[in-house]
């Protein structure tokens, strides 16, 4: 049992640890201002974050599917896959840099984020609509 005691003390100790990259995680201090993660030059990079900072227009898509799931969320089905199934129109997605827009691949990554972003609006209205009334059914039924 001694011997056990000092043999572990030299395995443990002699690990060592290379968990963190020190030039990886290094800050570069240009300017007066800290950068630690570059501006995206990608045009499909940059056509995702600006559809997730500008595309806003899907309310009447949301709107429209939560007040006909509310009245029935089987009637709610019909609007909600409609609504998910169409792209958004052009003037409602809202797009920053009309010079940009025209770009194809930053117009097909627009395109595509603005377009999830409305179904995952569209299918969570629906299924907020359904929660109320599976409550009501619930509170009813009791």
């Amino acid at each position: 049992m001694k011997i056990i005691f000092p043999i572990l003390i030299i395995l443990f100790c002699g690990f060592t640890s290379y968990g963190q990259n020190l030039t990886d995680s290094t800050i570069v201090v240009q300017d007066q201002q800290l950068y630690t993660v570059p501006k995206p030059e990608n045009l499909n990079i940059k056509g995702q974050i600006d559809a997730a900072r500008h595309y806003k227009r899907y309310k009447a898509a949301g709107t429209g599917t939560l007040i006909t799931s509310l009245v029935s969320p089987i009637i709610g089905l019909v609007p909600a896959i409609l609504y998910s199934a169409t792209n958004p129109k052009i003037e409602n997605l809202g797009y920053p840099n009309e010079d940009l827009f025209k770009q194809p691949d930053y117009y097909k990554a627009y395109t595509k984020k603005a377009k999830k972003i409305k179904q995952r609006k569209v299918w969570s209205n629906w299924g907020i609509g359904f929660g109320v009334n599976l409550l009501v059914i619930l509170i009813i039924a009791n």
